[in-house]
Parts: structure tokens; sequence; C-alpha cells
């Protein structure tokens, strides 16, 4: 393959690696938010002659047969979420003359009826009862619904993760962005089930990407150069992408041993530290040999691409610095971690944009 071809092959998989993780954090943040947001459910099917408002769907009797409604009868749900009460549906709680009690939500815990029923010495009944209030849980009143009927197979998986009880566990229970609030860290975000499904891939194919990067790297150059050399940007460009899969790997890990904790822990340090080294002298082997290679590259890139290295490194040890000498509050330490692993990929941009597309 000739050097053309080579930084062809360079170019691609540099945005590939811009896009690749950048797709792995976001794409996790916003898939964790469309789960604990979505507010559609399979309904109890009331048993409603007609879906509208006033209908009494059902009137039960409270007594020892049905231990006083602790057995109330259980409605079957619908199959789909597509099949669902247009309108609210209430529970009330009354006598043959008065209503005692009405719940907005069907599903609300019942009170002791037994104890209701012997104070009062009259018969207690459970009724439900179609009200003029549009549901705003059923699909068919929301403008998703066009959505659902070209793919529905997508929001009941949706539904599925949502209520899988046994292995969904999402990092908060409301929407989030930490990217400006810092409600939450990366890891507590995608270590669970099923984000990490999204982002361990992603950041698989990632290192892969990475190691392809650094390799394509040192082989443009030696071949430019006319040598044969591992450069120090390529050792350490390998050895940042080693750590990364270590990270990846042992996310969502739990060890009973500190020491065994500390080295999870380090293991995105390392990665940090090794890239950060690995840009900072592969530019200064561009620089280097600027004369030779020059042709090849975009000037306003490089010099774009020298001083981003220069701003990381420089706001890398401010920030580290900061963190050894203050006690940050949490929501400030997660905004800068989502923050700076978002900075470090345009890296990879000005990686791609920085070899010339095409060359005389």
């Amino acid at each position: 393959m000739n050097v053309k071809s080579n930084i062809r092959s360079l170019r691609i998989i540099a945005f590939f690696l811009f896009f690749t993780p950048a797709l792995a954090l976001i794409g996790s943040l916003v898939a964790h938010n469309i789960i604990v947001s979505f507010p559609f459910s399979h309904e109890s099917n009331f048993g409603a002659e007609e879906d509208v408002p006033g209908a009494t769907t059902l009137r039960i009797t409270c007594n020892e047969d049905n231990e006083f409604c602790k057995n109330e009868n259980q409605f079957e749900s619908y199959d789909k979420l597509n099949k669902c009460n247009k309108y609210q549906v209430v529970r009330s709680i009354l006598t043959e003359t008065n209503l005692l009690q009405e719940d907005q939500s069907a599903g609300i815990v019942l009170p002791d009826i037994e104890k209701i029923s012997k104070k009062l010495d009259k018969k207690i009944f459970l009724e439900w009862r179609v009200t003029n209030r549009l549901n705003e849980y059923c699909i068919i009143n929301s403008d998703f619904l066009k959505f659902y009927d070209f793919a529905p197979i997508l929001f009941e998986k949706i539904y599925e993760l949502k209520n899988d009880k046994k292995r969904t566990a999402l990092g908060t229970t409301v929407v989030v962005n930490p990217i400006l609030y810092g409600e939450a860290s990366i890891s507590n975000i995608v270590k669970r089930f099923p984000i990490k499904l999204i982002f361990k891939p992603l950041m698989y194919l990632s290192v892969i990407l990475m190691i392809l990067y650094w390799y394509l790297n040192n082989l443009i150059l030696n071949k430019l150069s006319k040598i044969e050399i591992y450069n120090k940007f390529y050792i350490f460009g390998v050895l940042s992408s080693i750590f990364l899969l270590f990270h990846v790997i042992f996310l969502g890990w739990d060890f009973e041993s500190k020491i065994l904790t500390q080295i999870r822990r380090s293991f995105i340090i390392f990665f940090i530290l090794f890239e950060l080294l690995a840009q900072a002298f592969l530019i200064r082997e561009i620089f280097k040999r600027k004369s030779i290679i020059s042709k090849y590259l975009s000037n306003i890139i490089v010099y774009c691409k020298l001083g981003f290295v220069f701003f990381v490194c420089l706001s890398s040890i401010i920030i580290l610095m900061i963190l050894l000498m203050i006690n940050l509050d949490s929501k400030v330490d997660y905004i800068l971690e989502w923050n700076y692993f978002l900075i470090l990929l345009i890296f990879y941009l000005l990686s791609s944009l920085m070899w010339r597309k095409k060359i005389n």
C-alpha cells in the first residue's frame, strides 16, 4: 500500500475515532434518558364496553370471599402499547348510598376495607369509571403514535427494558444532562444494563481504531522519512489503547479488595497520561519532519493541533492541581469529566483534517 492510500485510511480511521467514542458517550446518555422518561405502558383492561367518559367498567362487592377486596379483580393487561385507555380510569370506594373515596389512579393501594365495612356496618363496593380526562400515559393520545405504527417493536422493546426489574438498573430515575449540570458520572450512566450494551461495544471498536490510528501514523512518518523505527508516540499510543481496553473491560466490576479497586481506577489515569504523551510526541515528530512531509499536510490544521495539544496538556495539569488542592462538589467533578473526555476526541478530528485529501 502506498503512502497516499495509507493517508486516506488514516483520515477515515481518525474521523471514526472521533465519531465512535462520541457516539458511545452521547448515545449512552440519550438512551438512558429515553428509557427513564418513557411514559407508556401495557395498561390494565378495565373492561369498559366503550372507552368514553362516564362509562362504568365494573363494580365488585368487598366481602370475605375476596378478603374484602385485598384480592380485588385482577385485570388483564393489554398486550400492545397502542391498546390502552384513551381516558383516565378512576377507582371509587363506595357504599350503596355514599361515595367514600375516589382514587385518581386506579392502581393506588387500597385502605383497610374490612375495618371501614365494620365501622359503617355497610357493604363496601369498588367501582371503576372512565373520566373525561385524557390519559397522558396512553400512546394513542401522543404524537408518538405515528412512530409506533411505523416501528412498534422499538417502542415495545423500550417498554420491556424499562420494566425488566431483574436486569435493568439505570444510573438515575430522572432525565439528566451531566454535560451541563453534572447530575451523574460517566461510569454511573454507562456501566449498567442496558446502557452498557451500547457503550462497551462502541468502545471496544474505538480501541481497535485507536491501535490502527497509531500504527498508521508511525507507518506514514516512517515511509516519508525513509526510516524504520517505533516512534515514541506509537509506543505511548498503543499503551493508551491497552489501558483504555482494560478500563472498558472492568467497567462496572466491584472488587472486595481495595487494592484491586485502586488498580481498576488507575486504568483511566494511565490512558489519559499515555494519550497526552502520544499526541504531544506525534505533533513534535510532525514539526521535526515538516520539511519532508509538508506537502501532505494542511499547515493551518497542523498549527491548530499544536495549539490544541498545548491547551489540553495545560488544562489537564491545572485541573489535576485543582482536584488535589480543592475538594470540588461532585457536580463540578462530573461536568469536568464529561466535557474533558469529549474534548479529548478533538485530537482525532484534527488528525482527520490535518492530512491533505488531495496530494499532488
